[in-house]
């Protein structure tokens, strides 16, 4: 009874006083609407313009450290080749002693390589740097095992915790014939302090924190000390990682592996810091809006003392003539030559000019509809003419290619008999191409003859006639189980041509040729695709495929017009589907298509 009574009493009210109060609603809304659609809008750009930096440090990173890395591998590399070092391996340190321990001297390049060792293939010490400081208790076993470094190749291991001290070995193989005979070991004590990597995550930015972690996971670190592992699955494709940390922050993470090393870079940053700037947004929109708002309840008292009184003559007049009554038998006067009196003045020009124009555009149709009709005649006539000049010589081809076959086909030898017959067969289907092409030309009008299309017979046919030419045993071409589909069939034989005719051309240039043709079976689409290894395409260039005369290669390189997809697409469209591509340069490319159930 509340809410009646409540609602009646707003309808009481004049439009005076209603005005005010809807336009104060509406600005409420708007701003409302306004502030919430651009915050989160803000908040979205912010987030990726924030993942987009994320990705780009730790790329950046990666690369640095792996760069860092790939110097000191270099460097070992050179000395495991030296053949003094290798003389005084073989020799189990008698040969050379002095020159190898030079050798194994300058490896150490400061205080932090704490030890360098030079090993046979048993891991037995031959020789160590004069500046090896102490002895690493480790199993060298397991750390070789674990690293697998190849002949004439190195690595950065794993970080391992030694009594709450960090160390990390660079492995460099000794190789003589391809096989190794030995190994160089330099372990290096992780020494950086906290004031560094502060100011390092400052460099960063928006409170970052940066990590070094074992690529199998056994270790974390901030480069300080070993840290407790954090909640998230590491993924090192370039996928922004988002986590909760033990204070319930939510972070958003990426993470890479350094190349030449065990370990991988993390860098996180917190979702409050990269949306710090967005309160501020807040707060200017809530000041804005109450202002607008006070504004635009005065302006509305104003304006509606104004409006309401000819309001309902224009009111009764439009009412007309949203009924049919183009004419209005009088005018609206409205004695005033602000922006109401003109609108008045403008109502009745506008009532004059839409009961003319109402007479006018009658005419129009009837004019229109008769020329449409004499273009779709002459275009019907077009179609014809085209056809038949097209057929007169193709039939005189076909004609005398049957003529030739019945009268001479005796004095042929087996090749003469295979091409005669290719010809006749090649007119034949130069015919039904010329009927194809009538009718797709049609397609605009032209309803759909649906029928129960069986793929399977349909494709495999395509693939016979489409290969019958080519080198035989050239493509490995692979045809999965394709389920039937209602469908025109002349239009969707079009669409598998034009797809594996594709295939085919853009993988001739490549060994090995493959073409993989199937069906996926969805809920409410069933949808086929034709899938190569050859060229493919670049997937930022995607949305040219189906374009007419659009092409992702030269002439030179692969020959073709650019209209086979788009009539694909149009085709495909006409029967309520989708088609699509993927693909990558060099790597092939996959063309799907679907076809709704019912």
């Amino acid at each position: 009874m509340k809410i009646k009574t409540n609602r009646h009493l707003f309808y009481q009210l004049s439009i005076q006083q209603r005005l005010p109060l809807l336009i104060c609603t509406l600005l409420l809304s708007a701003i409302t609407i306004y502030g919430f659609a651009n915050y989160y809008s803000l908040k979205k750009a912010t987030l990726i313009i924030g993942e987009d930096r994320l990705s780009s440090l730790t790329d950046q990173m990666s690369s640095m450290f792996g760069q860092s890395s790939q110097s000191l591998l270099n460097i070992g590399n050179s000395t495991a080749a030296q053949s003094t070092l290798i003389q005084c391996l073989k020799s189990n340190g008698n040969k050379f002693r002095k020159e190898t321990i030079e050798a194994l001297n300058k490896l150490q390049r400061d205080s932090n390589w704490v030890s360098t060792i030079l090993l046979n293939m048993d891991l037995v010490p031959v020789l160590r740097s004069e500046n090896s400081k102490r002895e690493i208790k480790i199993s060298l076993k397991g750390v070789i095992q674990y690293n697998n470094v190849g002949p004439n190749s190195s690595r950065v291991g794993r970080i391992y915790n030694i009594n709450g001290t960090m160390y990390y070995p660079v492995i460099t193989t000794i190789t003589e014939k391809k096989q190794i005979i030995g190994y160089i070991i330099s372990w290096v004590v992780v020494n950086t302090t906290q004031k560094t990597v502060t100011q390092f995550s400052k460099l960063l930015g928006m409170g970052a924190g940066f990590y070094i972690v074992n690529t199998d996971g056994s270790l974390w670190t901030n480069l300080v000390k070993p840290i407790k592992a954090k909640p998230v699955a590491i993924n090192t494709k370039g996928k922004i990682m988002e986590y909760t940390d033990a204070d319930g922050r939510l972070l958003m993470a990426s993470a890479k592996i350094i190349p030449g090393t065990a370990w991988l870079i993390m860098i996180e940053f917190p979702e409050d810091k990269m949306l710090a700037g967005l309160s501020t947004f807040v707060k200017w929109i809530i000041g804005i809006g109450l202002v607008l708002m006070a504004v635009g309840i005065f302006a509305a008292w104003i304006m509606s003392r104004n409006i309401t009184k000819p309001l309902n003559r224009l009111t009764i007049a439009a009412t007309a003539i949203s009924k049919g009554n183009y004419s209005i038998s009088e005018p609206i006067n409205v004695l005033k030559n602000d922006e109401l009196g003109k609108l008045a003045n403008a109502f009745n020009i506008m009532a004059a000019q839409v009961h003319q124009m109402h007479l006018s555009l009658e005419n129009k149709i009837e004019e229109r509809t008769a020329q449409l009709e004499t273009v779709n005649k002459e275009l019907e006539a077009f179609s014809y003419s085209v056809s038949h000049d097209l057929r007169t010589p193709l039939r005189a081809v076909s004609g005398y290619s049957i003529m030739l076959k019945e009268d001479y086909e005796s004095g042929l030898d087996q090749e003469g008999k295979r091409i005669l017959g290719n010809i006749i067969s090649n007119a034949r289907m130069m015919g039904q191409l010329i009927d194809d092409l009538l009718s797709f030309s049609r397609l605009g009008k032209k309803e759909l003859a649906k029928t129960l299309v069986n793929m399977q017979l349909l494709v495999a046919g395509v693939v016979e006639e489409l290969l019958q030419n080519e080198p035989e045993n050239k493509y490995y071409v692979v045809t999965g189980t394709l389920p039937s589909v209602e469908a025109d069939q002349v239009m969707i034989k079009q669409v598998v041509v034009n797809l594996i005719s594709n295939a085919i051309k853009y993988s001739s240039k490549i060994a090995g040729p493959e073409i993989e043709i199937g069906a996926i079976n969805e809920d409410t689409n069933t949808v086929y695709y034709v899938k190569d290894n050859g060229a493919g395409f670049d997937m930022a260039y995607s949305d040219k495929l189906f374009g007419v005369f659009q092409r992702l290669h030269s002439q030179e390189e692969f020959e073709g017009t650019g209209v086979g997809l788009a009539l694909a697409k149009r085709i495909i469209e006409k029967h309520k589907g989708k088609i699509w591509a993927e693909g990558a340069i060099n790597k092939g490319a996959t063309f799907y298509f679907s076809i709704p159930k019912n």
